[in-house]
């Protein structure tokens, strides 16, 4: 019975050694695993960062080009109305021209 129970001691301790190795292997796994968790959340921490800074650029960047489109369109404008003032003035000379035409002949 004394030699059973011993028995029974020494495959209880060496049960308590497996759990105790299997609980360090897990201990290990789950620091390794809780160290990427860390790195992944920082990676996209810093995915995030840097998606908000493109975003912001990219705003500035839109609005630069539709206040340089607002200047171009202004511009267009002027250089039309001009144009409208150069062909009056043009069909203008045209005609004194005919005019001066007629009175010389």
């Amino acid at each position: 019975r004394f030699t059973a129970q011993q028995q029974e001691i020494k495959n209880l301790i060496q049960s308590k050694v497996a759990v105790d190795e299997e609980n360090v292997h897990l201990k290990n796994e789950f620091s390794n695993l809780n160290q990427k968790f860390k790195d992944k959340s920082q990676e996209l921490k810093d995915t995030e960062e840097c998606a908000q800074k493109k975003e912001e650029q990219n705003r500035l960047v839109i609005k630069n080009l539709e206040e340089e489109n607002k200047g171009l369109n202004t511009r267009c404008a002027d250089l039309l109305n001009d144009l409208e003032k150069l062909r009056k003035q043009e069909a203008q000379w045209k005609t004194e021209k005919s005019g001066n035409d007629a009175q010389i002949k």
